[in-house]
Formats: C-alpha cells, structure tokens, sequence
C-alpha cells in the first residue's frame, strides 16, 4: 500500500479520534447532570440525520462556507496569509445586491449578472493586501486585517446612502427584485441553487490545483518560493492571479448568500463567513477536495447544536463552545505550520532582534 495514503489514514484517524474526544469532553458536563444523558448526545450525534429536512440545513449552513474555504485554500497555496475574504463576502453580497437593484433586469441570467457582479467587486480585499505585500513587503496579514474594517464601514455608508429603504424599520436596502433570487432546492429549508454552484466550484478547484499546469505552479511558487524561481516561474505573476482568483470566490459566496437567503441586504457587520473559511480551509488542508467535507462537517455541528437548544433545553452556545474546541484542537499544529505564518514569525524575531 502507498506509503502516503497510510500516512493519510493515519493522520484521518488520529484527527477523528480528537474530535469525538472533544465533543464527548464538552458535552459530557451538560449531559450527566441530564435524566437521561445518551438521549443529549443522541440529539447532538443523530438529530441533523434524523430527516432529509435536517441534511438540508447541513447542506444550507456548509453552502457559503465552502465558498470561503475554497477562497482561503487557493489565496494560501499561494503562500500568503491574506485574510481579506472576510471583507471580500461582505462586498461581494452588498455588490450583488447594488447589482440586482440598479441594473436593468436581464431575465432568467439576471442571478448570474449579480454574482459576477459581485465576484468581481469583492476580489478588491484580496488584491490591495496582495499588492502591498509584493509591491512593498507589507505584512498581508495586518494589512487585510485594517482593509477588512475599511471596507465594511465604506459598504455601510454606501448602504445608508444609496440603497436605504426609508420606508424599512432600520438599516437596510430596497427588496432584491424576485428575478434575482435564487431557486430553493427542498422544500422546508432555505437551501438554494447556490449549493450546487459550490460542490462544482470545489470540484473544479481541486481538478485545476492538482491537475493542471497552473495549479502545478501556485503550489510550487507557495510551497518554495527559492525553488520557482529558480525554475524561471514569475511568482509575483502567480501570487496576485492566486489573490484575484481568491478574492473573487469570496465574493461569489457573498453574492449568494445574499441572494439566496435575504430578502434584502442588511449586514451592518462582517458576517463572519470568510473567518469561518479560514478555518475551513486548515481543517480540509488547504485540498479543494476536502473542503466540501469539512464545511459539511461544521454544518453538522451546527444543526446538532440546534438540536441540544430546542429539544433538550441546553443553551446553544454550547456549539459555538464545541466547534471552538474542536478547531482549537485539530487546527493549532496545522496554522503553525503555514509557510506564510512561519515567514511572518521570523520576520516578526528579526525586527526584535534588531532593536
């Protein structure tokens, strides 16, 4: 057997060993003090299997997230550890948004019009750190950290004074139009077209990075940059195509899901998305085709965690606590592991040990 596939397994083992240790560990105290404890781990384990209804609120909850991994894995082949997607859903779903309100409907591609609209405007987060970073050495990680912030108050106040609905009881835009919705796919759920769009995007990923000349490229400019040079490969070139590609998927996951869940745009705060992604991306190490399983495997933890609130009474933060635990656990090892993030920590011990 290939030495790299047990190697593989075993790391697959090990890691699914942490992970039911840790929600047994976190579970554990609000269960024994429960009349009947297996029945609060049989919801949290069994609940978000118990109907087709439940697996789509799975499937709902891991759509916009396996968007954002797929982001975080293609800007961090690159080597850097740009954390623009956050900002990058944000403008992607408010550009959508300005896109299905302003522009003249183009019938049943009017959805489409809107995503790319979107895609486009929200691969500005991840190009302006990813310019700097090449351009002037700047840390991408601070930089998109401060431009995350930037973007969302420029959005809010385009949102306050462009596409306000006065007429609404707080901050927030006109109604999107019904042609630019996007279709649900099980009834009972919010689950939209947008999910397949996402199983397809990572499908597609994972073809191109591990089976094309390019994606060949991105992770040989990401994984040694000494090396690709060496080879005559224009890394810079390479590097921001990684970022506009990146930022793009970012906003193609805000755009849907803005249009595919909201009848109007009104996020007054980052949504939280492209951090998930993040965590995403790590967890399914940083493989395209892993990242539609780990965002399936956090949509899981979410359903269960509602399952605990409504059925058992136990308060659902407790799934905010056990996902925490559980990435703190599986991730710790592989975020310090990042070239990026070791390329940051020398350069960070350098500066101290000039001063």
């Amino acid at each position: 057997m290939n030495r790299a596939f047990l190697a593989n397994l075993v790391r697959l083992a090990i890691t699914l060993a942490v992970i039911g240790t840790v929600i047994l560990a976190v579970l554990l105290p609000f269960a024994l003090p429960h009349d009947h404890p297996g029945t609060v781990i049989a919801a949290f384990l069994l609940g978000p299997l118990s109907s087709l209804r439940h697996l789509g609120n799975v499937a709902e909850y891991a759509t916009p997230i396996a968007f954002t991994g797929l982001a975080a894995t293609v800007v961090f082949r690159s080597g850097l550890f740009n954390l623009g997607i956050e900002s990058g859903v944000f403008l992607g779903g408010l550009a959508a948004t300005t896109a299905a309100l302003l522009l003249p409907s183009f019938g049943p591609f009017t959805p489409l019009v809107a995503i790319v609209f979107g895609a486009v405007v929200g691969s500005i987060s991840c190009i302006i750190p990813g310019e700097l970073r090449l351009r002037w050495e700047a840390p991408e990680m601070v930089t998109s950290l401060v431009l995350n912030f930037a973007i969302l108050y420029a959005g809010v106040f385009f949102l306050n004074y462009y596409l306000r609905d006065p007429a609404a009881g707080s901050l927030m835009s006109y109604r999107i139009p019904a042609d630019a919705k996007l279709d649900r796919l099980l009834a009972g759920t919010r689950l939209n077209s947008g999910a397949i769009v996402a199983l397809v995007a990572c499908l597609a990923g994972g073809v191109w990075l591990y089976f094309t000349r390019s994606g060949l490229n991105l992770r040989i400019v990401g994984q040694g940059p000494v090396f690709a040079s060496h080879l005559g490969l224009s890394s810079r070139r390479i590097v921001m195509q990684a970022q506009i590609v990146g930022g793009m998927i970012a906003g193609m996951a805000g755009a849907i899901q803005v249009l595919g869940l909201y009848p109007r745009f009104s996020w007054t705060q980052l949504p939280g998305l492209g951090w998930t992604g993040i965590i995403i991306a790590i967890l399914a190490r940083e493989n395209p085709f892993y990242v539609v399983p780990a965002a399936l495997f956090l949509g899981y933890l979410q359903v269960g965690g509602d399952f605990l609130a409504r059925d058992i009474g136990i308060p659902s933060e407790v799934v905010g606590l056990i996902t925490a635990a559980i990435m703190l656990a599986v991730t710790a090892t592989a975020i310090f592991q990042h070239p990026a993030v070791l390329r940051l920590i020398r350069r960070i011990r350098r500066v101290e040990a000039a001063r």
